[in-house]
């Protein structure tokens, strides 16, 4: 389960919005909000305090105070850099702090949104083995005829789990880091073979390998679905996301060089990048 998490936080809707689905995470022992200034070159004010600094704080100390979540402790930081990444910041801090989730809005006034609009490769983002949940905030031409923009989708209804069977596996990961899914679809990929048998084989793997899943969610009340498919993985993941109404993709990656490294070229970072839903991507 996640306890302790890191929200950096940029004063975009999408940060915003990343604040509201807190309350949809059971468990929460802490919050850190994070805001990261940088100041190559910081002015000072007649006390001989950045006068932006205290500017942030002040605007996160609000944020903390709308969010009020019983029991959890929560904590702002303003990180004020002269060098590095904005993401070297987070890391440190996510480290520092003990964070075992980091959430953040998909988009953002900061480097983050071109992260994940993929248009600066050279930004990167060392996430090390810290969870990730992306989260977006609806736009106007996503809300319904009359509904209202104050109230979350529940994150945990519906929850597409891609697997791909790499150790350690996810549907036990997913078990043990949010127990709490209300429903779960597992789907898997089949992406090569040099014939329609050996496809079919791979299938026929997989489908027993999935039914396993679907049993030991069942074994803890959750019920479950599996879907075997062939063909591109990240467009499968994507359509069956939108045709089912999915609340919450969940995707695993994998290696030590942080999420950009992690992310730029796989299939995670492709459908991180495409999709309007939540997306929380499994580091540990």
């Amino acid at each position: 389960m996640f306890r302790d998490i890191l929200v950096p936080y940029d004063f975009s809707e999408d940060s915003r919005y990343a604040v509201r689905c807190l309350r949809q995470i059971p468990g929460i022992r802490q919050i850190v909000l994070l805001h990261v200034l940088y100041n190559k070159h910081p002015s000072k004010g007649p006390d001989g305090f950045d006068p932006q600094v205290d500017y942030a704080r002040l605007r996160l100390e609000e944020v903390k105070k709308d969010l009020e979540l019983e029991s959890v402790a929560i904590r702002t930081i303003v990180e004020d850099i002269r060098g590095g990444t904005i993401a070297d910041a987070i890391k440190a801090v996510a480290a520092r702090e003990g964070i075992s989730l980091i959430v953040m809005g998909r988009r953002g006034q900061s480097v983050i949104e071109a992260l994940l609009l993929g248009s600066v490769a050279s930004d990167t983002l060392h996430y090390g083995t810290t969870d990730l949940l992306l989260v977006h905030a609806p736009g106007p031409g996503g809300m319904a005829s009359g509904e209202r923009t104050d109230l979350l989708p529940e994150l945990f209804s519906n929850v597409l789990i891609a697997t791909d069977f790499s150790e350690p596996e996810i549907g036990g990961l997913c078990l043990h880091k949010i127990p709490w899914i209300q429903k779960a679809t597992f789907v898997h990929v089949v992406t090569t073979g040099d014939s329609h048998e050996v496809v079919q084989a791979s299938v026929d793997d997989a489908q027993k390998r999935l039914e396993a899943m679907r049993d030991a969610f069942g074994r803890h009340q959750i019920p479950a679905e599996i879907r075997v498919r062939a063909g591109s993985a990240e467009d499968v993941i994507l359509s069956l996301a939108e045709r089912e109404d999915v609340s919450l993709i969940v995707m695993k990656a994998t290696g030590q060089r942080g999420i950009l490294t992690s992310l730029l070229g796989s299939k995670v970072s492709y459908v991180a990048r495409r999709t309007q839903k939540p997306i929380l991507v499994l580091k540990k």
